[in-house]
């Protein structure tokens, strides 16, 4: 252990927290200034706990008077025993027990007072659920964010190419240091330059997928390759645990997360937790990203003012001051639910998610000589157009759509007219509207669409086109025809024969301005941050094959192609 001292800390590195099994996990603890007892805060994660996205919040809970716990988790960096990933059944049980251990340890160490909460965006916070599951007796209250109860919800059963090989590259560091091989990357930073900088990705078109590298994976090779087959499968199902979780929650994400939906985490509690805390559930949303640890600069693609910078740590506090410390932070006076809408310039709050005020109001697609690109006339309207219509594109994954996402290959708020000139892309978008345009809660698209391939995708993306003309995504979904009746089997479409299907997305938070517009691209790639279809129907990560397929999405009064937006009525 080393104990070394800053400005608003004492920090003790390399505690060991001992398991049932014997197997001994890493822990470094940031202690505050000045006398105890402190609460602590615990932040279990495979990300390496001397990671600059942990040192410096841990630094900071500190000096806000919390004994900060980092843990290196099982079989990652400097802890012992073996990982058993969050995509193998197998690890649930694994991580409850240590979650539980864990939890026990810290309560009990020199200036703690005995209670404990969590943090830890992301890939932690399913530890978090984990652990809070298996009730440690001194767990009082939980933050998650980054983390959303069904993988199936975040990913709609497609491999998330791009930033899942770069992830699990990345994650073979830890595991191929423990396995004796020390060779180039050797760490983290080094994995990703590698990846980003010198491979340029190029693996991400390897044909079949099969054929990827096991080396670029090393020990974790098998574990990747299984995901592949189980990629239509629920691997996650947080959503079993919230009876068993009797603490109150603080559920945190942002419009631009990619697994905005863990949304449901709050829900859930309140429908499915226990009676007694349902009251003390807390859901915040903004115009924040998924990497909130490491981006609390970011608020958003325009200006919408101070308030709207995440502070990640004065979230905590306002919490965890309440439940941990007795402090009146105002939190139990407030509705439950706080929301930042895009646009707003301010927070608003809700008594439950989507807020009661949300309706849904469909808007059906239309067009006249076609809605190729953004120069064609697709329009959104309140009302179907009279007659029947149907626009068309070829879909070819050899040229898929590229994704526009942020630096990381995560979700994140880019201006769309890169893609101004494809025409394998369906432009759908209101007139400029003349009064304010309210949504917040979930929107999903029913279309009627055909295709000459037996399996394709369909992607929508729903769009705010501003008076600048900048014109920035705010929801987005897919749907892979294979799944038109559910994970569990496989379906298959009838050749150029018109089929209704439900395209799912993620939540939208945003007032739409007078001058700008609502868009709604229709689409069959987004590469890579989905793997391409191949328009064969063979599996995706074994099949070489490319096939084009010619799409036609219908629309007017006999097959209403529409989107139900979640409109909230002004005033």
């Amino acid at each position: 252990m080393t104990t070394s001292l800053t400005r608003h800390a004492t920090v003790e590195t390399g505690l060991a927290c001992r398991m049932r099994d014997g197997v001994v996990l890493a822990a470094d603890v940031y202690r505050p200034g000045g006398d105890g007892p402190w609460p602590v805060l615990l932040c279990r994660t495979p990300y390496d706990r001397t990671h600059p996205r942990y040192t410096g919040v841990a630094r900071r809970l500190a000096a806000a008077g919390y004994l900060a716990v980092v843990q290196d988790v099982r079989g990652r960096h400097a802890s012992g025993g073996d990982w058993t990933w969050h995509m193998d059944p197998a690890a649930a049980p694994i991580e409850a027990a240590d979650g539980f251990e864990s939890c026990e340890w810290a309560a009990r160490l020199p200036g703690a007072d005995g209670q404990v909460g969590t943090w830890g965006n992301s890939y932690p916070s399913w530890f978090i659920w984990q652990m809070a599951a298996a009730r440690p007796p001194s767990l009082k209250a939980i933050a998650t964010s980054g983390f959303a109860p069904h993988v199936l919800g975040c990913t709609f059963g497609i491999f998330e190419t791009g930033i899942r090989l770069r992830w699990q590259h990345m994650m073979a560091v830890s595991s191929r240091r423990r396995a004796g091989d020390a060779d180039w990357p050797a760490t983290e930073e080094e994995a990703l330059h590698n990846w980003d900088a010198l491979l340029r990705g190029r693996h991400i078109w390897q044909l079949p997928l099969d054929g990827v590298p096991d080396a670029l994976f090393g020990p974790d090779a098998a574990k990747q390759r299984q995901y592949w087959r189980d990629i239509h499968r629920e691997l996650w199902a947080l959503d079993r645990l919230h009876p068993e979780v009797a603490v109150p929650t603080l559920t945190l994400t942002g419009w631009w997360d990619r697994l905005s939906s863990l949304a449901a985490h709050f829900t859930g509690m309140r429908a499915n937790g226990p009676a007694a805390t349902r009251g003390a559930h807390r859901l915040v949303i903004g115009p924040w990203l998924h990497s909130v640890e490491s981006r609390e600069d970011w608020s958003g693609p325009r200006d919408y003012g101070p308030a709207a910078r995440l502070d990640l740590v004065a979230e905590f506090r306002r919490f965890y001051d309440f439940h941990l410390k007795g402090i009146d932070t105002g939190i139990a006076a407030e509705k439950p639910v706080r929301l930042y809408l895009a646009n707003d310039r301010g927070w608003s709050f809700w008594e439950d998610w989507p807020p009661p005020a949300s309706r849904p109001v469909p808007m059906y697609l239309s067009s006249r000589v076609g809605a190729n690109t953004p120069a064609g006339d697709g329009r959104l309207a309140f009302a179907p157009a009279a007659g029947a219509g149907q626009d068309g594109y070829v879909y070819d994954p050899a040229d898929p759509v590229p994704s526009l996402v942020g630096a990381d290959g995560q979700a994140e708020a880019c201006d769309q007219r890169p893609l101004h000139a494809r025409r394998d892309i369906l432009v759908y978008q209101t007139p400029p509207l003349e009064a304010p345009l309210t949504l917040a809660g979930t929107p999903r698209c029913v279309l009627w669409i055909a295709s000459d391939a037996p399996e394709t995708d369909f992607f929508a993306r729903l769009i705010e086109v501003g008076a600048d003309g900048r014109a920035f995504n705010i929801s987005h979904g897919v749907l892979r025809t294979r799944y038109l009746e559910g994970f569990d089997r496989v379906a298959r479409l009838v050749p150029d024969a018109p089929t209704e299907i439900a395209v799912p997305m993620l939540p939208v938070g945003i007032r739409l301005q007078p001058g700008s517009r609502l868009r709604l691209d229709i689409t069959s790639s987004d590469f890579p941050t989905f793997d391409r279809n191949h328009n064969t129907g063979a599996p995706f990560h074994s099949n070489a094959e490319l096939r084009i397929a010619r799409q036609r999405l219908f629309h007017g009064a006999v097959r209403p192609s529409r989107v139900i937006l979640p409109v909230v009525a002004d005033g």
